[in-house]
């Protein structure tokens, strides 16, 4: 039994226990608003996507969980489209910005979910990810957790998710904000010299 079994259990009182915090510094690295798409990969019940409505021309939440995304459905101008993160079923260059917010270290191949990103995000986009910064101690204690509830978890240190997106062909950058844990990796796709 997976990880997505418990998510489709959480799913109804999911955005009541998990919080999304303060959208201001991913609007920031995504450089919103765009007239394009903008894809939340793992992006559960949508919570973070309805924060940026009217930010991009159109908004996708893509999950494993089907649980997860009856309950973004019900959110409105988002269209939730169930997916792996690393076998996604979009064309190449699809997004113009792509968020993973907080669900990165659910992804069965981290490495794999973020060449699948690099792959579907236009040139001149963003990919910006944003996780717990597993460097901290309260965040290794919330790792632990999650291991001991079943889940599969595997949180990864900010420079490696940037190497990971350096190795899948991105530009990237990692940012930490130490008063709340959280770290993000700014991923840009360089625009095809003329």
């Amino acid at each position: 039994m997976g990880s997505n079994w418990l998510f489709e259990r959480i799913a109804p009182f999911y955005d009541a226990a998990i919080r999304f915090l303060d959208p201001e510094p991913l609007r920031d690295y995504l450089d919103l608003p765009t007239e394009g798409r903008l894809l939340d990969l793992g992006g559960g019940t949508g919570r973070v996507a309805f924060a940026f409505r009217g930010m991009a021309g159109s908004t996708v939440v893509a999950d494993a969980a089907w649980g997860m995304l009856r309950v973004a459905r019900r959110r409105s101008n988002l269209l939730p489209v169930q997916a792996l993160a690393e076998h996604l079923p979009f064309v190449d260059e699809a997004f113009d910005r792509i968020i993973i917010v907080d669900a990165l270290h659910h992804f069965i191949d981290a490495a794999a979910a973020i060449r699948e990103a690099a792959r579907v995000l236009r040139r001149g986009g963003r990919l910006v990810i944003e996780e717990p910064d597993i460097r901290r101690w309260p965040v290794r204690g919330i790792a632990l957790l999650e291991r001991l509830i079943g889940l599969r978890s595997r949180f990864l240190p900010g420079e490696h998710i940037r190497e990971l997106m350096e190795a899948a062909g991105l530009q990237a950058r990692e940012y930490v904000d130490p008063r709340s844990f959280r770290l993000w990796v700014v991923g840009h796709k360089e625009e095809i010299a003329r």
